[in-house]
């Protein structure tokens, strides 16, 4: 065999072949001529990375959302607040006073309404304010308060024109409980009961059993037996 021809066969065929010609000119650095990439990259190294660390990308976002939900699932929430059930006619406290009223659980009224004497308007820094004497059901006790007009409403009565009324906020306890809740300002002495609890009240608060009342009973109420606060504006008549 002539070693001259056999060895410059194999170096034409070096030359030819796309597999083993060099990227940087230093032997057995083949790359593939289509791509332009090394060989070694084309066959799951560099060139397949990306794919690789893509698929990885994805499994690991997926299970960071499933152990995120999982974590939200098992983390422990706030009791829903629990309904009382009330009977039609139940006994109230007017917070900070401790001022025993009877209201009247209707659910076909919408606003709130509680019995005022003496209404007066008068402004404090600016702000409309009103002042108006409560009357307590369990010993007629007067007590003078003011408060800051939260908004006015208009009230349509039976067979009369709608009459604008003061809203003021005030704190209602029952069973234990307090509320701070709206009421609407009138004259109610031509009713039965000083303070009317509508729907803006009872629909997060209280289930009304309308054959039944006083489920509470008032002298047992937690309410009761709470201190009145000496800060809040009031005075006993």
């Amino acid at each position: 065999m002539d070693v001259g021809r056999s060895g410059e066969g194999f170096s034409d065929l070096k030359t030819r072949s796309p597999r083993l010609t060099a990227l940087d000119g230093s032997p057995g650095s083949a790359v593939d001529r289509e791509s332009g990439m090394p060989e070694n990259a084309m066959e799951g190294g560099v060139a397949n990375r990306p794919a690789t660390f893509t698929r990885a990308g994805c499994f690991l976002g997926l299970l960071v959302i499933v152990l995120a939900a999982a974590a939200e699932d098992s983390a422990p929430r706030p009791p829903a607040t629990e309904k009382l059930l009330m009977g039609w006619l139940e006994s109230v406290y007017l917070k900070p006073w401790n001022l025993r009223v009877t209201a009247k659980l209707d659910t076909g009224a919408k606003t709130s309404s509680l019995h005022a004497d003496h209404i007066e308007h008068f402004s404090k820094e600016g702000q409309e304010w009103v002042r108006f004497t409560l009357v307590g059901s369990e010993d007629q006790k007067s007590i003078v308060v003011e408060r800051p007009v939260a908004r006015t409403a208009y009230i349509k009565e039976r067979r009369s024109r709608a009459s604008k009324r003061e809203v003021v906020k005030l704190v209602l306890c029952k069973n234990g409980r307090e509320y701070e809740t709206e009421f609407t300002l009138v004259d109610r002495s031509n009713f039965n009961y000083p303070l009317l609890l509508g729907r803006s009240f009872l629909q997060d608060v209280a289930l009304v059993d309308a054959g039944v009342t006083f489920l509470h009973k008032a002298e047992t109420d937690p309410c009761r037996q709470q201190p009145p606060a000496s800060s809040e504006r009031g005075r006993d008549k």
